[in-house]
């Protein structure tokens, strides 16, 4: 019986919920057509902004977090290094190849730097 209660009051609360989204929105208002292509475009922009959320937020707020380290003590602190988050990910022979890679860029770009403008 209780049960049976929970579902019934739980029912309530999503009608209650679906008619004030309907009247907050005046999609009563609109024919069965219109109202699909509105929420088409609802749960469209919906989605896209909890993907966009999920895939950028946390690199966005490591970024933060390391300029507000940087900031506050003077130094990049490690887990903004690029090669080493890379690496974590990455183990054993792939962590090496990435190393080789990080030290050829910075060979190159010393070398760049000592060649005389022409």
């Amino acid at each position: 019986m209780t049960l049976l209660w929970i579902a019934a009051a739980f029912v309530r609360w999503i009608r209650l919920k679906i008619y004030q989204y309907e009247v907050t929105f005046a999609v009563y208002m609109l024919t069965p057509t219109e109202k699909f292509i509105f929420n088409s475009i609802i749960l469209t922009l919906l989605s896209m902004i909890l993907t966009a959320i999920y895939v950028y937020l946390p690199d966005h707020l490591r970024t933060i977090y390391g300029h507000l380290y940087y900031y506050w003590v003077g130094e990049r602190p490690f887990v903004s290094n690029g090669i080493a988050a890379i690496s974590t990910v990455f183990r054993d022979g792939a962590t090496q190849t990435l190393e080789l890679v990080y030290e050829t860029a910075q060979n190159t770009a010393a070398t760049a730097a000592t060649v005389p403008e022409l």
